[in-house]
């Protein structure tokens, strides 16, 4: 059995509320066009999955309305048609989008009868077995949404409004846990929050000083589905900031996933944990990075940084990218600190990413591909100067890394939750550690940028080659 899901960024969702709620009180509707990503392999289950990711907002102009009441909305059919041949070109799948102002969170019979003729047409024109969505947006908010394939109906299993905030519609939201462990959480935060964290699934991309406290403190936390990725094994210089090592791992050579997922398995907080002991760029580790609802950025390298934030763009993954700069004076004993900043951000479309921001520098990158592709053609152009080498190793101080970990963990609760009112969703936060300062700071997408300024990447979903990069 598959498992369908939908994704909807808040901009698109702002839109098909204010065309589905007409001022008059009855129905309205709208197409949504969705991007697709299929999951051959869920990590977590091994089933099929397929997510429907929203690109286009289109609106049924009035003339094109044949009636409306608030049990109902009929349209003629050259719009659907004319919305179907924009989804054929580029094999995305239309959703029908429509009100129910009575407040009823349910299909209804007049629902069935409707929207069977409209899919069933589909078919019938092209042949096409393409899936195509019903979604209901109630009146207090609440969603409600099933696949049609085959003229038969299954149900979405989860839909995600993500933008600012990251708001999650499946059965069962508002149910009671009964999870004695997470109950002081639940008194400050209800207990919606715990059923949130028990259902997302979240992907920590590297293992060390920063991803070993996120891996922790989400477990901690009560999310129930963690996927490490990581390519090292303990080293020496690891110890004092690797949480939950030991130098037995060093002395027996233990990857730093191993060492992560067993002290979280040692909880015994139920937390499911995956591995992959590899790179972020791999081939092994594109599907079960399509599976995850977020991911935390907690490598220090451009290659690693350029795929996350592409995938946030593409796939509408929320990505929280996280970096310590520590400078020290030249030449001084002992070291004076210049600098000791943290910083996350938050990656998702309308947000300026990690290369307008200058976090990821293109031609590192590029040396960091060739390294790993062609040592050889690698170690020739550092001599020659065409890219740069490895240089010397970064300071690093466990405090910080640790206190960075909790403040991208936090900034996830808040998309969650919204604790911060009116302070929550900035895009990003600096901490400066000497002047104890906290700034949330700008930037500026640049036009040129092919991520976050070029809207035919968000939302796109799968495409060959994987995030339209040649690696």
């Amino acid at each position: 059995m598959s498992l369908d899901t939908l994704t909807i960024t808040e901009e698109h969702y702002e839109q098909l509320k204010k065309a589905t709620f007409r001022s008059d009180g009855k129905e309205g509707a709208a197409f949504l066009l969705c991007g697709r990503s299929k999951i051959k392999n869920e990590i977590w289950t091994g089933k099929k999955e397929e997510r429907f990711l929203s690109r286009e907002v289109h609106l049924i102009p009035d003339e094109e309305i044949i009636s409306s009441s608030t049990a109902d909305v009929t349209f003629k059919h050259e719009t659907y048609l004319k919305i179907l041949k924009l989804a054929e070109e580029k094999d995305f799948a239309v959703a029908l989008v429509h009100s129910h102002p009575k407040g009823h969170l349910y299909f209804s019979k007049t629902d069935d009868v409707g929207e069977s003729g409209f899919f069933q047409l589909a078919s019938n024109r092209n042949g096409s077995k393409r899936p195509q969505l019903s979604l209901i947006i109630e009146r207090n908010e609440n969603l409600i949404a099933r696949v049609w394939q085959n003229n038969k109906t299954r149900p979405i299993a989860l839909i995600r409004v993500i933008g600012k905030r990251i708001t999650l519609h499946y059965e069962g939201k508002h149910t009671q846990l009964s999870k004695e462990e997470f109950a002081r959480q639940a008194l400050a935060f209800g207990p919606a929050l715990n059923n949130d964290l028990q259902r997302i699934k979240v992907a920590v991309i590297g293992c060390g000083g920063t991803g070993s406290p996120t891996a922790m403190l989400l477990a901690r936390l009560g999310i129930g589905n963690i996927l490490l990725i990581d390519d090292d094994l303990v080293e020496k210089t690891n110890l004092n900031r690797l949480h939950g090592s030991s130098a037995s791992d060093v002395k027996n050579k233990k990857s730093k996933v191993e060492v992560v997922k067993n002290a979280i398995q040692a909880m015994e907080l139920d937390t499911i944990v995956k591995t992959i002991k590899g790179t972020v760029e791999s081939k092994e580790c594109q599907d079960a990075l399509k599976s995850v609802d977020l991911i935390f950025g907690c490598t220090d390298d451009h290659l690693g940084r350029m795929i996350l934030n592409r995938i946030a763009y593409c796939y509408l993954i929320p990505v929280i990218d996280m970096g310590l700069a520590i400078k020290v004076q030249e030449n001084t004993s002992p070291p004076i600190l210049q600098t000791l900043d943290g910083r996350i951000t938050y990656l998702f479309p309308n947000e300026v990413c990690l290369l307008c921001r200058n976090v990821i520098n293109p031609k590192k990158a590029y040396a960091e591909t060739l390294r790993k592709n062609n040592p050889q053609e690698y170690e020739k152009q550092v001599k020659e100067e065409y890219v740069e080498g490895e240089g010397n190793p970064s300071p690093s101080v466990v405090t910080f890394t640790t206190d960075l970990a909790s403040m991208a963990v936090t900034e996830l609760i808040d998309r969650l939750q919204g604790f911060r009112g009116e302070h929550s969703g900035a895009a990003e936060r600096r901490r400066k550690y000497i002047t104890c300062e906290e700034r949330r700071t700008g930037a500026a997408a640049r036009s040129e940028c092919p991520v976050c300024s070029n809207k035919k990447y968000h939302g796109r979903g799968d495409m060959i080659p994987f995030l339209d990069i040649s690696l």
